[in-house]
């Protein structure tokens, strides 16, 4: 994001929450066509979309350099400004079917918001449809009814998609009673499984939901293909190592700052009391071990923003890796970078694995403490044959060892294993999801338009 945008979110969100505040939609409507991303061409097709980490990447992956299409951006931060005029924070992802019906007069004037601003925007934009990363965004509920009202398809690349059993269970719970059916025109998924979990739901009806794949794969396809022919061997070999948190996976209902429940709602005592905590100091551990007896070898322990946090919670701040200068902690950001050059890569519960495995690299995964008994293993990502299991500290450490020691120059083709399980979770062996998620929006303007 360019200082010139990130100075206009600082300006113009709050000026349209001020609008919304003061009942002069239209007002906001204008300003916010104004804020819409001129495309950098025209072209037949014209789509808008709410950006957000990982949907954003998939749509560069489907959409990135066709001619028939133009993408146009408009920030989420637009879309939320509303919102609180509204809706107080305690109404969120989590609850906005199930809130009390005292909110249902609030959400209908939101919604009446949203007929009065949309036309302005829509002016601006000329979509032919609106593209989002889930079908379950709060601030999105009303806009997509009213989007679809007016005749614009309203799609939803849902980015989210490693449902374990135990995750099963648990989502299409939460889906049936916490998240009202997708107001929108169709959802795009990466697997069957979460098809089949939004469906028992009541999200959608199944011919209203395609299974396409995870589309930012098909770049790690193409550069393993590329990259079984090079020759160059890495300076150093490196161990990438993707943090997660000890709720990584479980179940937990995050929520909104500012609502009477914190930033984490209680649930019954079983699932309130499920987390990977010895897994994760032992992970992380196991990084700072590699590391400190490794001097020849980088380890990068890849994490989101709340990675410092998490640590000294879990570690009670006895876990320091300033001191090892062959240690490198990274946060945020695409991982696409990091995975190519990293000679072995490890992680839990996260779709990096799938990643890793579609650039042909060699994966291990940590299924030693609460990953190897108890009531958390039904949470466990199962990535069968295509990664290299631990069952301990040590054999987790040495297999680390081990495959940075191999030449870590990928194969061109998969093995059978690898094809198997991108299958399964990612939808995508073959590098061709973001032609069939391109073709299934193409088809669905198609349709609205005929």
């Amino acid at each position: 994001m360019t200082l010139r945008e990130t100075l206009g979110l600082h300006v113009a969100a709050p000026m349209i929450g001020r609008l919304a505040r003061r009942g002069k939609a239209q007002t906001a409507g204008r300003l916010m066509a104004r804020l819409v991303s001129p495309p950098p061409m025209d072209a037949p097709t014209r789509l808008l979309t709410l950006p957000k980490p990982g949907f954003t990447q998939d749509a560069q992956a489907a959409f990135s350099g066709d001619s028939r299409v133009a993408v146009l951006g408009f920030n989420r931060a637009y879309v939320k400004a509303p919102y609180p005029s509204f809706l107080p924070p305690e109404v969120d992802d989590n609850n906005y079917r199930s809130a009390a019906p005292e909110y249902d007069a609030p959400k209908a004037a939101l919604r009446e918001f949203w007929a009065q601003a949309w036309p302005h925007i829509q002016n601006r934009a000329r979509a032919d449809a609106v593209l989002t990363g889930n079908f379950g965004y709060f601030a999105e509920q009303e806009l997509a009814d009213v989007v679809e009202a007016q005749g614009t398809p309203f799609i939803a690349m849902h980015k989210e998609s490693l449902k374990t059993p135990g995750r099963q269970v648990f989502f299409e719970r939460l889906y049936r009673t916490r998240r009202q059916p997708f107001p929108g025109r169709r959802i795009l998924v990466y697997n069957t499984i979460e098809r089949d979990v939004q469906v028992a739901a009541g999200i959608a009806p199944s011919e209203n939901i395609s299974v396409c794949g995870m589309p930012r794969l098909d770049a790690l396809h193409a550069w393993r293909v590329q990259a079984a022919h090079d020759t160059d061997p890495p300076a150093r070999p490196m161990v990438l190592m993707f943090s997660f948190h000890p709720k990584t996976g479980l179940p937990f209902i995050p929520r909104k700052p500012g609502g009477p429940q914190g930033r984490m709602e209680s649930l019954g005592a079983d699932e309130q009391a499920l987390a990977w905590t010895t897994l994760h100091l032992e992970f992380h551990k196991a990084a700072a071990r590699l590391a400190r007896e490794n001097p020849d070898l980088d380890v990068v322990v890849k994490g989101k923003a709340d990675l410092p946090k998490w640590l000294k919670e879990t570690t009670g701040g006895s876990l320091d890796f300033d001191d090892l200068p062959n240690l490198r902690v990274v946060v945020g950001g695409d991982p696409h970078d990091l995975i190519k050059a990293a000679s072995v890569i490890t992680g839990f519960g996260t779709t990096a694995l799938l990643e890793a495995l579609a650039a042909g690299k060699r994966v291990v995964l940590p299924q030693f403490a609460e990953a190897a008994t108890g009531d958390t293993v039904p949470f466990v990502l199962d990535l069968a044959g295509a990664a290299e299991i631990a069952g301990s500290v040590d054999d987790f450490v040495d297999r680390l060892l081990r495959g940075a020691q191999v030449d870590p120059t990928p194969a061109e083709h998969l093995a059978p294993e690898s094809i198997e399980i991108l299958d399964i979770w990612a939808g995508n062996s073959d590098g061709g999801a973001g032609a069939r998620v391109a073709q299934a929006v193409l088809d669905e303007i198609a349709a609205a338009q005929s």
